[in-house]
């Protein structure tokens, strides 16, 4: 094994952790909603828990496509600089440590998805420009490695967006959604399809030069889907919300589906692999699908959008989006864990797939079902918050079940992918 490869198996093994670590917390804040009030006494306050959520959520997503393209990246003959992949690596590490030690303390911030510490989120810039010079110094640029730095790159920015100091509560709005728009909406898809695009010259017969050429169009596809949805916010502040709302209701969709194309000629023209990458892929494209090209083109048309911002489904929109590319991070790990290993197989197995394919979706489908019945009581018909509330409980407790799904498919994937590891040695 490379040791470009090694720390990418690193990297895998912290998301499979992270991943872990978000569904407990999710059951923690999602049991909140039900009766009695609180039922697990002892536990986190909401607004502790709800933070940690999005922080674990967030890592977990970034470090899964970390580790997925620095395995890409270790695959040719020219090595990358691995003194300073070390030192990104053990930055990444005690990041990790320190945010869930943050979490757990109450000392994440009060900014929706900027929870990080201004300290912590420094950090996290300083190992991924670590991670950018160690790769785009030395490894030649791949169509595929061009779009993953692309958007390693872009998730650098937006880092540092968020990092800048508001001189009033309209500029806190601007900068908190320019950073997380250009983070969540388009940095991260990016990364994720460029994953997804390397993963296909896996599990699929298509030739390299259609994956080079689809990988920049789709990248040009999730780019100018993700700033459309992420300038319907900022388009809000002035006057030109309802023309930018209109744009992205129609035109995310489309792209999405150019992208589901794409992906539905690798899956129909499947390879000899028999691993379980394609099904991670699909999942993947599922959730992509769902959180932008449904969810997020709904909540940009103006005439909806105004309804349904700050209901649930605001919150689902944004989780599975930042679900898709934790997925395709499992879908790239079973692919490293096979050829690690020398070995043609299913290395988790297809129950733990199917356990957090049908937690996710079965737990999407409940809590957008929560979001239509918030939108249509509480905000068209003007019921009371406390009366929507525990009308929706059921689906809260549908929402419940799916999580636990999740969660026992999470801890199903990391005991596998722990006992089918490869032997861990340098060559």
């Amino acid at each position: 094994m490379r040791p470009t490869q090694k720390i990418a198996y690193a990297f895998f093994a912290q998301t499979v952790l992270l991943l872990m670590l978000y569904a407990a917390a999710a059951l923690l804040g999602a049991v909140k909603f039900l009766s009695p009030a609180d039922p697990l006494a002892l536990s986190l306050p909401y607004h502790q828990i709800g933070g940690l959520t999005n922080v674990l959520l967030l890592l977990a997503g970034l470090t899964g496509l970390l580790g997925s393209g620095l395995y890409a990246a270790g695959e040719g003959d020219r090595a990358a600089n691995e003194t300073l992949l070390g030192y990104a690596f053990r930055l990444w590490t005690a990041l990790l440590i320190l945010a869930v030690a943050a979490g757990l303390l109450g000392l994440l911030e009060g900014r929706h998805l900027l929870e990080l510490p201004p300290a912590l989120a420094a950090l996290q810039i300083v190992a991924l420009v670590l991670v950018l010079v160690a790769i785009g110094s030395r490894l030649p640029r791949t169509p595929v490695m061009q779009v993953w730095m692309l958007g390693l790159g872009l998730n650098v920015v937006g880092t540092i967006i968020g990092l800048l100091p508001p001189g009033d509560y309209l500029q806190d709005r601007a900068l908190r959604a320019l950073s997380t728009g250009l983070t969540l909406n388009i940095a991260h898809p990016l990364m994720a399809a460029a994953v997804g695009f390397w993963l296909m010259r896996r599990f699929s017969n298509v030739t390299e030069e259609w994956a080079d050429t689809g990988v920049y169009s789709v990248a040009g596809m999730v780019t100018l889907a993700g700033a459309l949805v992420s300038l319907t916010p900022l388009a809000a502040l002035g006057e030109t919300a309802p023309v930018v709302g209109n744009i992205a209701a129609f035109a995310v969709p489309v792209l999405y589906a150019i992208f589901a194309a794409h992906a539905y000629r690798a899956l129909a023209d499947r390879s000899q692999s028999r691993t379980l990458s394609a099904h991670w892929f699909a999942l993947a494209l599922v959730l992509f699908l769902l959180g932008m090209g449904l969810l997020g083109a709904l909540q940009a048309a103006p005439g909806i959008g105004v309804w349904t911002l700050g209901t649930r489904l605001t919150d689902l929109q944004i989780t599975l989006t930042a679900l898709a590319p934790a997925a395709m991070s499992l879908g790239a790990a079973n692919q490293a864990a096979a050829e690690l290993r020398g070995q043609n197989r299913r290395v988790t197995g297809l129950t733990p797939f199917w356990l957090v394919s049908f937690g996710l979706i079965g737990g999407a489908l409940a809590l957008g079902a929560a979001g239509v019945t918030q939108t249509l009581t509480e905000r068209r018909l003007g019921l009371g918050y406390l009366d929507v509330q525990a009308l929706i409980e059921p689906l809260y407790a549908l929402w419940v079940v799916g999580l636990l799904l999740v969660a026992l498919g999470a801890a199903i994937y990391a005991l596998t992918f722990w006992l089918r590891r490869p032997e861990i040695r340098s060559s």
